[in-house]
């Protein structure tokens, strides 16, 4: 049995594929799991004033158009607005994927694992390319003893009204693999 909080799945037996719906008053999301590789496609319908559909079902030929191919592992995070957000990954570290459904392509795709929709912004961690050291990561000297990597991660925020992204000053040490 499949559950998704703020969804309605629909699987059972034989099923290899499960079709989640999330909308809001912009957009009616349905996505579906690729069957046999990881992640999900999106068929998006803009909603213009007209109500949800009343079941939830993927159809590719009635949506407005589909996010999502096969070797592209998106997963749905949330739904703001007319933004889409997602993440892309198959294994620990991933990327935070945005699509703007209104113009139809992706705004934000940087790698981060750790995000969260509050007041009116995405704020998320960026893993940076600066290096990770002993002096600047503390967890540096337990991560390698773990098996582990340190990358540092900065702080940012994506304005959801306005799509620009800002340094909010914070940086972190994380572990990777």
């Amino acid at each position: 049995m499949a559950v998704a909080l703020g969804a309605f799945v629909i699987a059972g037996p034989g099923f290899t594929q499960e079709v989640e719906c999330h909308d809001n008053n912009e957009y009616f999301v349905a996505s579906k799991t690729h069957s046999g590789d990881a992640g999900a496609q999106f068929a998006i319908t803009a909603l213009n004033g007209k109500p949800k559909p009343g079941k939830c079902a993927f159809d590719a030929k009635k949506a407005d158009f589909v996010i999502g191919k096969p070797g592209d592992p998106l997963w749905f995070s949330a739904q703001a607005r007319n933004l889409l957000i997602l993440s892309r990954s198959t294994g620990p570290q991933g990327d935070l994927v945005v699509y703007d459904l209104k113009a139809r392509k992706s705004v934000l795709d940087v790698p981060s694992d750790d995000f969260a929709v509050e007041a009116g912004k995405l704020v998320f961690w960026q893993r940076s390319t600066t290096t990770a050291t002993k002096k600047n990561c503390p967890s540096f000297a337990e991560n390698e003893k773990n098996g582990m990597g340190s990358v540092i991660s900065v702080q940012k925020a994506f304005d959801i009204k306005t799509g620009s992204v800002q340094e909010l000053g914070k940086n972190r040490c994380d572990a990777t693999q």
